[in-house]
């Protein structure tokens, strides 16, 4: 008696589901003298469990190192996600990469990789922990110029004639009381506020954790998609206005010229029309480390 086949739909699904959750060893790679691991294709020492030689692209593993899908020996291209078993060079730095995110730069290579930053984008933790980072930076900005302005330099206190003279004659030398520095109440209290905003970005990035039973490509995925998007959130929390010269009047015959050398006469000078044009400021390093103050 012939037996049913499964819907063709549901069967295409398991088939997906069982290449999603493949996963194999790494292949034997040499081992010196040293107990190191060495790569059999360029010999270049390698981590205990590398899935592909980071100098000559050799892979050591018989899944797609993007998606993580199975792939069979040979294969080219993974069925799966499309990315090609060789690896693919970043556009932003061209650094060779056999992850979605570059390992350089952390610039997304992948479909999956963008999909996963716009969904990072809207997570409240990543906008929290945005808005956290700008506030310790300007925190620790402002500690940093408290440290290093200089104590003001201690003024003597002034004196009558007759001090003056008692003091001549007795060879006395006037005492000087340093005069404390202003702001130290104020470094006080930045340094208590800063060390609990600090405390506070800790613990929201250690509340960003993968879903229960994502693939080691999928939390690699996790965590690289919202460091990106934390720097594009700080990128839209610092905005500033900054004026930019846009257009230029000469005193020749009072035209609006975008540069002075489009007046036949800019000898004769002229005056800039600035406007007001938001821009982005400077963003540091994303998730810095934050040294102790």
């Amino acid at each position: 008696m012939e037996q049913s086949q499964p819907h063709s739909g549901t069967h295409a699904r398991q088939q997906q589901e069982v290449r999603k959750q493949t996963r194999q060893q790494p292949q034997s790679r040499q081992r010196s003298d040293d107990g190191s691991h060495k790569c059999p294709n360029c010999h270049a020492d390698l981590p205990e469990q590398a899935e592909f030689c980071p100098h000559c692209g050799k892979k050591f593993v018989s899944y797609c190192t993007f998606c993580g899908a199975s792939m069979e020996p040979g294969e080219a291209v993974c069925e799966e996600c499309g990315m090609p078993a060789s690896g693919v060079k970043c556009p932003k730095c061209g650094t060779l990469n056999f992850r979605a995110f570059c390992s350089h730069c952390n610039e997304p290579l992948t479909r999956t990789a963008l999909r996963a930053v716009e969904k990072a984008k809207q997570d409240p933790k990543v906008q929290k922990a945005a808005a956290l980072m700008d506030k310790a930076t300007v925190l620790e900005e402002k500690i940093e110029q408290l440290k290093s302005s200089k104590r003001k330099p201690a003024q003597p206190k002034p004196l009558t004639e007759s001090e003056r003279m008692m003091m001549e004659l007795t060879g006395q030398k006037q005492e000087v009381a340093e005069t404390p520095q202003e702001g130290t109440g104020d470094l006080d209290a930045i340094l208590k506020e800063y060390h609990e905003t600090v405390k506070e970005l800790n613990t929201t990035f250690e509340q960003m954790l993968p879903p229960n039973g994502a693939t080691p490509q999928e939390q690699f995925n996790y965590a690289s998609a919202r460091k990106v998007a934390v720097e594009a959130t700080r990128k839209v929390l610092r905005k500033v206005i900054k004026k930019v010269p846009t257009e230029w009047v000469c005193n020749y015959c009072g035209c609006h010229h975008t540069k002075p050398s489009d007046c036949v006469r800019p000898h004769l000078g002229g005056t800039w029309i600035y406007r007001d044009i938001e821009v982005d400021a400077e963003v540091i390093e994303t998730y810095k480390t934050y040294k102790h103050i």
